[in-house]
């Protein structure tokens, strides 16, 4: 998994900053967050299509099927997924998602063709909110 560029993650954080409490905000231990699993890569493809649902009806110039991830905590926030996608044009979109599941274990046990386990919190597309 490739990191993504610290100015979208800024941006992409930022939209999640009046959000309330999550369920799931309290920290993992070592060793036991989702991408800690071989698993991740299905549950991270489904942030991805939950990130293109949601940019189909808001701005569907922005794509997230080829994004990068990167999971950051946020205190009293918990896990936040953050989605950036380079297009061959040099177009950029970010997508910063929450997740709706307990972080802290296995994501071998999740159904990764569930559509709720992320909400998208925002988007954007060449620096535009969406």
């Amino acid at each position: 998994m490739m990191k993504a560029h610290k100015a979208p993650i800024a941006l992409a954080l930022m939209m999640v900053c009046c959000l309330s409490h999550g369920a799931y905000a309290a920290q993992c231990q070592q060793g036991n967050a989702a991408t800690d699993y071989p698993g991740w890569q299905y549950i991270e493809n489904n942030a991805a299509r939950t990130a293109d649902s949601y940019a189909a009806s808001h701005n569907p110039k922005a794509t997230y099927i080829f994004a990068t991830s990167e999971v950051v905590y946020q205190k009293g926030l918990g896990y936040v997924v953050v989605l950036t996608n380079k297009g061959r044009s040099g177009d950029i979109s970010t997508a910063t998602l929450t997740t709706n599941f307990d972080f802290c274990g296995d994501p071998g046990r999740l159904d990764d063709n569930r559509e709720d386990l992320f909400t998208v919190t925002g988007g954007s597309f060449n620096g535009q909110h969406f």
